[in-house]
């Protein structure tokens, strides 16, 4: 941990409030990379959970932890497709509007 730095204290207390979510996470920041990162000491190979991608421990760093547990990771995922379900149908949907447009322009 030569490239890290263990928080133990922050203004918001998430690296305790963390522990509310599970209580084998801990966060870290890399000095290395710039980044805070979330850690969980049951993993096998790694502590390495995820990289909180914001610049500062917050209260959405809390909600990325519940959202992204393993327990919810059906949900996740059947978010995921949806969204991405729902994309697909909209570029879908503009890709025939602009053939429209284009097959109304050569007439």
């Amino acid at each position: 941990m030569k490239n890290q730095i263990l928080l133990e204290n922050d203004p918001y207390y998430i690296s305790s409030r963390i522990k509310e979510v599970d209580e084998s996470y801990f966060i870290v920041y890399s000095k290395k990379r710039n980044v805070f990162e979330l850690h969980s000491s049951r993993q096998l190979f790694s502590t390495y959970a995820l990289t909180i991608p914001y610049n500062q421990l917050d209260e959405r760093t809390i909600f990325l932890a519940r959202k992204t547990r393993r327990e919810n990771a059906d949900e996740l995922i059947r978010k995921m497709d949806e969204d991405n379900a729902r994309l697909e149908k909209k570029m879908r949907n503009n890709a025939l509007e602009q053939i429209k447009e284009v097959k109304n322009e050569i007439k």
